[in-house]
């Protein structure tokens, strides 16, 4: 749905006044995190080779991190900005979904962001901002490859059937994590909202007590001993 989204809108995104700034780091805070659970899985898995490849991935999600921070702050500083959103999340998502679970997981998260990022690059081609571009295709290289590995494991380890079902199960969790997080930001939203609501409801009563309460005539001192 969010490539199709990308898709249609093209390169609204990046002409909405600091959305450019809003998209980059999170593509930023996006690669950071993927390497945290990567790094993880290299130490928890059992297979040397695999493990050589998880470490492998996770270098090339700190260089993208690198990559699009970079931007982000060179774009910043143009426009006389300081500052920048540095969380980053760690799910550890190779203990909660196994290793099956854990590259079916990637795999669709790669597939996703090699479509999305081939929107973007030729977004920028248009532009004529072959800086930006270029920074896109080379990431574009690295995720093809990610792409290509995740999904020859999950083969390999599960099967073409057990691939198949845990790229479907993958996706439920996924849309069930989505939706989690949704709803913590509209309980907040909601919080907000209500507490703001209190506040206006219970102005007339606070001036009510203070026009009929008499007003303090201050601290009692503390008797000389």
């Amino acid at each position: 749905m969010r490539v199709g989204v990308a898709r249609l809108a093209r390169g609204l995104p990046w002409l909405l006044p600091g959305r450019d700034l809003h998209l980059l780091s999170s593509f930023a805070r996006a690669e950071a995190s993927s390497l945290l659970d990567l790094l993880a899985a290299a130490r928890q898995t059992t297979s040397p080779e695999r493990r050589a490849l998880y470490v492998q991935h996770a270098l090339d999600e700190a260089k993208h991190a690198r990559m699009f921070s970079s931007r982000a702050a060179q774009l910043r500083a143009e426009r006389g900005l300081v500052g920048g959103d540095e969380r980053v999340d760690f799910e550890d998502l190779f203990a909660r979904l196994g290793e099956v679970g854990f590259l079916a997981f990637v795999h669709r998260g790669e597939a996703r962001g090699r479509r999305q990022f081939e929107v973007h690059r030729d977004t920028f081609a248009r532009r004529g901002d072959a800086r930006t571009e270029a920074m896109f295709e080379t990431i574009l290289g690295d995720e093809r490859r990610h792409e290509s590995y995740t999904g020859e494991l999950l083969v390999e380890l599960a099967g073409k059937r057990g691939a198949k079902k845990a790229l479907r199960r993958a996706a439920w969790w996924e849309a069930w994590r989505l939706w989690r997080r949704a709803g913590r930001f509209v309980a907040q939203l909601l919080f907000w909202a209500v507490m703001m609501l209190a506040f206006v409801a219970l102005t007339p009563l606070g001036l009510l007590v203070r026009a009929v309460m008499p007003a303090p005539r201050g601290w009692l001192r503390e008797p000389p001993r």
